[in-house]
């Protein structure tokens, strides 16, 4: 008996383990995706300014040498600006596209962090369930040996008033003048006090 409760007390303490670690890897996951939120942001906002900063310049350059230069410099000037422009437009898409993969990574670790904890209620109800198992099996076993031994006591009382008794070689037991049977058939007697 005292080995099944250090089983359920050992199945206790691995649940209430397995529930730390849970709670541990549910808020390093949330502090994960916080984080990665907050660079997705920043990046957004980055691309945003670089973007508008980008427009601006081509515009005041081409302003300035509009007013400056002849025809051929300010068409120069313009393929050079467009070059920029363009360049500026694909950093923009690289860093849209990275922003993408953050968000995806994102919601993949939202969702595996989802499973974690499906896992981890999973696995404190299996846990609950072997332990509920075990103590109903110790309840039983106990009720057995407790029958057992009320058992061994009543023979030892019949013995001790004398209801049953050595005669030979074999044992005997009182019944009274008119005994009460017992059993499906009357195969059993009630011993005589």
């Amino acid at each position: 008996m005292d080995s099944s409760a250090d089983d359920v007390e050992t199945v206790r303490q691995a649940l209430i383990r397995l529930m730390a670690i849970a709670d541990r890897l549910e808020s390093r996951n949330a502090h994960t995706v916080q984080r990665i939120e907050a660079a997705t942001a920043a990046l957004e906002q980055g691309v945003s300014r670089l973007d508008a900063g980008g427009e601006r310049f081509a515009e005041r350059a081409l302003q300035v040498i509009g007013n400056n230069a002849q025809q051929a410099v300010a068409q120069g000037a313009g393929q050079a600006v467009d070059e920029l422009r363009q360049r500026l437009q694909q950093s923009a898409n690289s860093a849209q596209a990275a922003a993408r993969a953050m968000d995806e990574q994102r919601r993949g670790l939202t969702s595996a962090r989802h499973s974690l904890v499906w896992n981890a209620a999973v696995a404190l109800l299996l846990g609950s369930l072997l332990a509920m198992g075990s103590a109903a099996w110790t309840i039983h076993r106990s009720a057995q040996q407790l029958a057992q031994l009320h058992f061994g006591q009543d023979i030892l009382r019949a013995t001790q008033r004398g209801a049953i008794n050595r005669c030979g070689d074999s044992l005997c037991a009182r019944v009274g003048r008119k005994p009460a049977r017992f059993g499906k058939d009357g195969q059993y007697v009630l011993l005589d006090d």
